[in-house]
């Protein structure tokens, strides 16, 4: 497993989010992580059980999907 390491600003973003309800500090890193930013070229995924409790601008793939579980 990889974890993104924060700078200041990151974690000042992910501090507002814990400020603001969307979850503690794990959760909240990893919504961080899912947002698109300059530095990450690729199209960040959210897997979840709760997209709606998602902000906006993060992709969210529901993780009881049946393309989750191996099934088309």
């Amino acid at each position: 497993m990889a974890v993104d390491s924060l700078d200041t600003r990151a974690a000042v973003s992910v501090g507002t989010m814990i400020r603001d309800g969307y979850g503690g500090p794990d959760t909240c890193h990893a919504l961080y992580c899912a947002l698109p930013r300059p530095e990450f070229t690729g199209m960040p995924i959210l897997l979840t059980a709760d997209e709606n409790a998602c902000p906006p601008g993060v992709v969210t793939v529901d993780i009881d999907s049946p393309g989750m579980l191996g099934f088309c």
